[in-house]
C-alpha cells in the first residue's frame, strides 16, 4: 500500500510543470487610443530561465506588434516583430533576454454601424501558473457583453470598469479564446471621453478652491507611457517611410547620372532616356 502511495506522488510530481513565468497578463484595450483594438501582453520572467525562447499566438488580422523590453522607468528596447503565418495561424517569436517585457499587439474590431465586436485567442509556448486577460470596457460603449460569465469587475483611478479572467495553470500550446460586443453610437474613443470628463471635473471643482492656497492638489493623470510608447512605434515607422524614399531617390538620381555619362538623350526632343527604358517618355521616339 505505501508502495503504491509512493508511486502515484511519483507520477504526481513528475507530472508537473515549471512556469518561467512569475506573472502573465493581457489587457485589451477596444477603441481607447485610436478606434481598433491594442491588447497589451505584460509580463515577467524569473531569472533562471533566461534567455527564453518565447512565441505566442496573434489575431489573424494583426497589422503590427511591437516589442519593448525591460520596466517603463528604464530606457525600454522598441522593435517591431515580423507576423509570421503557417497552418492558417499566425504568430510572433522572439527570445526574451531581460525579465520584463510588453507585447503590443493593433489589429481592427469587427464593425457593422454602431455595432462593434472583438476576439482574442491567447496561445503561448510555454506553461504558465497564473495567467490573466483583461478587458477595459470603453467609455463609449453600450450593452457591453463578455464571453467570460465569471470574470472578475473593478474599476482603475479614473474610475474605467475592466473585466479580469484567471487562468491557473494555463498549459502550452493550448488556447483561450473570450470575446465581447458593444454598441458605439458616437464612434468616439475612450481617450478623448475621458479628457472630457477630467476637464470638466476640473471646471467644476477649480471655484472651491480657497484663494489662500498656493498648490492645487494633483488630480487623475492620464497614464504617461503607453502614449510614449505610441509615439516611439509611430517615429519608428515615419523613419522607415523616409528612409524607403530616400533610397528610392538615390536610385533615381544615380540612374538619371549614369544616363548623362552615357549621353543617352533622345534625338527627337533631348529627354533623357533611363537605362531600363527602350521609348522616349516624352515622345514616344527610338533610342
Amino acid at each position: 500500500m505505501n508502495r503504491l502511495i509512493a508511486f502515484i506522488c511519483f507520477l504526481g510530481f513528475s507530472n508537473a510543470q515549471v512556469s518561467p513565468f512569475n506573472s502573465y497578463d493581457v489587457v485589451l484595450y477596444p477603441e481607447y487610443y485610436f478606434d481598433g483594438l491594442m491588447a497589451e501582453v505584460d509580463a515577467e520572467i524569473n531569472n533562471e530561465f533566461l534567455p527564453l525562447d518565447f512565441e505566442m499566438r496573434v489575431p489573424i488580422n494583426a497589422d503590427s506588434i511591437f516589442f519593448v523590453s525591460g520596466s517603463a522607468s528604464s530606457q525600454a528596447e522598441v522593435k517591431n516583430l515580423p507576423i509570421l503565418s503557417s497552418n492558417n495561424r499566425s504568430f510572433v517569436k522572439v527570445s526574451i533576454l531581460e525579465k520584463k517585457f510588453r507585447i503590443f499587439i493593433f489589429y481592427n474590431l469587427k464593425k457593422d454601424e454602431a455595432q462593434r465586436s472583438g476576439i482574442f485567442d491567447l496561445e503561448l509556448n510555454h506553461f504558465v501558473n497564473d495567467a490573466h486577460i483583461i478587458i477595459q470596457i470603453p467609455l463609449v460603449a453600450e450593452d457591453f457583453t463578455f464571453s467570460e460569465k465569471e470574470a472578475e469587475d473593478f474599476k482603475d483611478q479614473h474610475g474605467i470598469n475592466f473585466k479580469r479572467v484567471h487562468l491557473h495553470d494555463f498549459k502550452a500550446n493550448t488556447t483561450k479564446s473570450v470575446s465581447f460586443s458593444y454598441e458605439n453610437p458616437t464612434g468616439e474613443i475612450s481617450i478623448n471621453k475621458l479628457q472630457t470628463m477630467l476637464s470638466t471635473e476640473d471646471q467644476m471643482i477649480s471655484p472651491l478652491i480657497p484663494n489662500n492656497v498656493a498648490e492645487v492638489p494633483l488630480r487623475h493623470k492620464l497614464p504617461l507611457w503607453q502614449p510614449l510608447v505610441i509615439l516611439g512605434v509611430f517615429s519608428l515607422v515615419v523613419g522607415w517611410m523616409f528612409s524607403v524614399d530616400s533610397k528610392k531617390k538615390t536610385l533615381l538620381k544615380s540612374n538619371l547620372t549614369s544616363s548623362i555619362k552615357n549621353g543617352s538623350f533622345c534625338t527627337n526632343c533631348g529627354q533623357i532616356f533611363l537605362p531600363k527604358h527602350k521609348f522616349c517618355s516624352n515622345c514616344g521616339g527610338n533610342r
